[in-house]
């Protein structure tokens, strides 16, 4: 059952935030994370979003550009 971040139990939340701090599904996440913001632009903003792809290609624009800075996150162990 989907709840809310704000529904779950203490222990269902730390077992998200323990989720959270794995770096190995982080390409899942960023695909998620542009579905989910490419769903609201285009319901917010269709004449400029007019298909999911552009947001990923805004995104890309806007690290080629500069404009985010993504900090690496360092993933060797020692």
């Amino acid at each position: 059952m989907l709840l809310g971040i704000n529904d779950l139990s203490e222990e269902e939340y730390d077992e998200v935030i323990k989720f959270s701090q794995k770096t190995e599904n982080l390409d899942k996440r960023y695909v998620i994370a542009c579905s989910i913001i490419s769903s609201l632009m285009i319901e917010q903003l269709p004449e400029f979003f007019n298909e999911e792809d552009s947001v990923d290609l805004s995104i890309c624009k806007m690290l080629m550009d500069g404009v985010v800075e993504i900090e690496q996150i360092n993933t060797s162990i020692h």
